[in-house]
């Protein structure tokens, strides 16, 4: 994992220098979106972003900061094609990589995504309108990043246990179940004696009244 790690670090690195140009890759998409005449629907794909760079960008800077965008995306899928091939050969559950593989996909539909605390990219929009549109494009990278972190820090479950960890973990439940009905029968017991006349605690046998002897 150590080169998956220095990937990410990498990675990480490109995202900080585009993260401090995140108003002028919003103003990139503003103009690119103008000029696809664009306007009323959110930015919802990568493709979209690609599109607008081949064919709808009026000005080096805004091709510049789309080809940072997308180089950045086409850095995580390589990490993320790196670490299915790693996981796999271990038996690993690859939850946390499929979900990732659907925020990278370049048709999929982001426009919902929220990078959320302690990321603040969405705070950084302008308003709500800005963040309607552009809310799930500028969450992309973040929540790649983390769920890739995720797993190349050791995040990932086993799929399967082997025969030992199921036996293990049998004799263990069982182990609980019986220590909990002990319990709950010594519970029971505790309470049936305390509620029968308190017999354990040596008090005389109950009587009927009138039939005591003089």
């Amino acid at each position: 994992m150590t080169d998956v790690r220095e990937q990410i670090l990498s990675v990480e690195q490109k995202y900080k220098l585009f993260k401090q140009q995140q108003f002028i890759f919003i103003t990139a998409l503003e103009r690119s979106r103008e000029n696809a005449r664009d306007k009323t629907e959110p930015v919802s794909t990568v493709t979209q972003v690609q599109r607008y760079m081949n064919h709808h960008c009026s000005n080096s800077t805004d091709r510049r900061i789309f080809s940072l965008f997308l180089e950045i995306i086409s850095d995580l899928e390589g990490i993320l094609k790196h670490l299915e091939t790693s996981l796999s050969s271990k038996n690993t559950s690859s939850e946390g990589l499929n979900t990732c593989r659907e925020i990278l996909s370049l048709n999929s539909n982001i426009s919902e995504l929220r990078a959320h605390y302690p990321h603040n990219e969405i705070n950084r929009l302008s308003c709500d309108e800005a963040r309607n549109f552009y809310g799930g494009i500028v969450s992309v990278i973040p929540l790649a990043l983390d769920l890739l972190n995720t797993y190349s820090r050791g995040g990932a479950q086993r799929v399967t246990p082997t025969a030992t960890e199921t036996s293990q973990q049998t004799v263990a439940k069982n182990a609980e179940m019986v220590e909990g009905l002990d319990k709950d029968t010594s519970n029971k017991l505790s309470r049936y004696k305390e509620g029968a006349g308190g017999w354990h605690a040596g008090k005389p046998a109950w009587k009927p009244p009138g039939n005591t002897r003089r």
